[in-house]
C-alpha cells in the first residue's frame, strides 16, 4: 500500500485493535481508530506523518484541542506589543496547532481528496503550496518535457 500513498494524500487510519507489537513500537493505538487526516511525511522506515482533521477526533479530545489552540494563541499575542500585534494579519492572528501523529503506512488506507479544515479556509491571502506539492508538480512537468522531446 505504501507504494500508492503520497504526502499530502488524505487518509483513515486502520479500525483494529493494537497488538503487542505496537504497543512497543507506539505506532498504534485502538484510539487511533477511524481517525482521518492528511500525510505530511512519509519516511523509508515504513512510518508516516499524518496530520488528523479536527472533526474527525472524538469530541472530547476535539474540545480539548480547540481549547489548547485558543489558549496558546491568546498567550502569544497577549505577548506582543501593540504594534507588533497590528502589524499580523487576520490570517497570521488566527494560527491553529497542528495535531500530529507518526504511525505506520500500513495501517493507513486512502480516502479521497483531503477535505479543509476551518483553518485552512482560503482567507483572501495566497495558499502556500507544501513542498511535497511543489515536488509533484515539477516531476510531472519534467515528464511532460521528456515526452515532447522523444516526439
Amino acid at each position: 500500500m505504501s507504494a500508492t500513498l503520497i504526502e499530502s494524500d488524505a487518509v483513515r487510519l486502520a479500525e483494529r485493535e493494537a497488538n503487542a507489537a505496537d504497543l512497543k513500537s507506539g505506532l498504534f493505538y485502538p484510539y487511533y481508530s477511524g481517525l482521518t487526516g492528511k500525510i505530511a511525511k512519509i519516511y523509508p522506515d515504513g512510518t508516516a506523518a499524518v496530520t488528523i482533521d479536527a472533526e474527525s477526533m472524538p469530541a472530547e479530545i476535539r474540545t480539548r484541542h480547540t481549547k489548547g489552540t485558543d489558549a496558546m494563541r491568546q498567550k502569544w499575542l497577549d505577548g506582543l506589543s501593540d504594534e507588533a500585534r497590528n502589524k499580523l494579519s487576520s490570517g497570521e492572528k488566527k494560527f491553529a496547532l497542528r495535531y500530529t501523529l507518526l504511525v505506520g503506512v500500513g495501517d493507513l488506507s486512502p480516502t479521497g481528496p483531503a477535505q479543509l479544515t476551518a483553518e485552512e479556509q482560503p482567507t483572501g491571502e495566497p495558499a502556500r503550496r507544501s513542498l511535497a506539492e511543489i515536488e509533484v508538480d515539477e516531476a510531472r512537468h519534467l515528464a511532460e518535457v521528456a515526452l515532447k522531446r522523444k516526439d
